[in-house]
């Protein structure tokens, strides 16, 4: 394994080098070029330490899917590589007068050493059939620790002032969009439909997910009487405990322990403030804002910042068709590992959008009898 990992180390090295020389000779400052290229090295290395280095790992059984492996070699060798390569690099080029093309040659030779202790003990280690699973689920919990938390360690996991001045913006926006359409008439979905999107901020992204579903035999008067009496959520994965705090003619104050999964699991216990509207005997909405959001354990991790719901339900001849809007803000996913993790993020918002009306649909069609 030593040699296979120096010879796929030595072309990671070789396309490293290439690269910082390409982007200093285009301009590019020595620590963007340094970071750019060191990320281009970790790609190649990954598809050659996997299928080759340790390609025997996966022939006896190995079963940690790649994507995992990624994450995992990416956000390691990130903290090793790019911290390390740079920190050396800034301690000899402010020691030493020396060209940086050398310096960069210097910062790899010192981290390889810690790289591949990384992979060999870490990232694609063996595993034993009896605990393969409980190995690899620590190792994706460790993972998404260190990509979500620890690789901004140094920022502030409360949101910056100009994170939430631009949520507040895009807020303000987004209900002046629903106020518009409210009276456009909306089509029956033939099954649950979603759609979304997520917005960099800042410090944070803000997630904007769209779902809608019809529900059968039944009128938006018993629909409403159902959503205020009790006044909390239906059974779902997402919402572990819930009771109603304070209620008024057409606003309901509900606590909700909610369960966030981003790869590792997050309870927060949260307040919410729910306010419905009536427009027309087949027309009706609802706004709900996390007045209250707090991570069991005392810790902000950044999942979850905010949190508003707009419901907009709309009777159609023999049922009512409900539309969910869903604003969260969190923290950022820190760039190296951005374009594997902003497909798991959005994955993760759809299928909650889908559990949510799934449970709402099962609720309102189960009392119906």
């Amino acid at each position: 394994m030593a040699g296979r990992f120096v010879i796929v180390g030595a072309l990671g090295f070789v396309l490293q080098l290439g690269v910082f020389f390409v982007l200093s000779r285009l301009g590019c400052i020595w620590f963007v070029s340094t970071i750019v290229a060191v990320e281009s090295a970790i790609v190649h290395n990954f598809v050659w330490h996997r299928w080759w280095t340790w390609g025997h790992r996966i022939a006896d059984g190995r079963r940690t899917p790649w994507f995992v492996d990624f994450l995992k070699f990416n956000t390691g060798t990130a903290f090793t590589s790019i911290a390390g390569n740079v920190a050396v690099m800034a301690a000899v080029l402010h020691t030493v007068a020396i060209d940086p093309m050398l310096a960069n040659v210097i910062a790899v030779g010192v981290m390889s050493v810690a790289n591949f202790l990384l992979a060999d003990r870490w990232v694609f280690r063996r595993e034993e059939p009896s605990t393969g699973g409980r190995r690899q689920n620590a190792a994706l919990t460790a993972t998404a620790t260190l990509l979500v938390f620890g690789s901004a360690a140094a920022a502030s996991a409360a949101p910056s002032a100009v994170t939430l001045t631009a949520w507040e913006k895009y807020v303000a926006e987004t209900e002046r969009r629903l106020e518009r359409d409210r009276l456009e008439p909306a089509g029956r979905p033939s099954a649950i439909v979603t759609d979304g999107r997520s917005i960099d901020v800042g410090t944070g992204t803000i997630t904007d997910w769209q779902g809608s579903v019809f529900v059968p035999h039944i009128s938006l008067d018993e629909l409403l009487d159902r959503l205020k009496h009790p006044g909390t959520p239906p059974p779902q994965e997402d919402v572990v405990a819930s009771r109603v705090i304070g209620r008024g003619e057409d606003s309901l104050n509900v606590y909700m322990r909610l369960v966030r999964r981003a790869i590792v699991t997050v309870s927060y216990d949260t307040d919410h403030e729910m306010a419905f509207r009536r427009w027309s005997p087949a027309l009706a909405t609802a706004r709900s804002v996390a007045t209250r959001i707090e991570e069991v354990g005392g810790d902000d991790h950044g999942f979850l910042w905010r949190l508003h719901s707009y419901w907009r339900y709309q009777e159609d001849g023999g049922g009512v068709i409900i539309r969910l809007d869903s604003l969260t803000l969190s923290r950022d996913v820190p760039w190296v590992i951005k374009p594997i993790a902003g497909p798991i993020t959005s994955r993760i918002a759809r299928e909650s959008i889908v559990r949510t009306l799934e449970a709402l649909k099962r609720y309102l069609t189960s009392s119906l009898g």
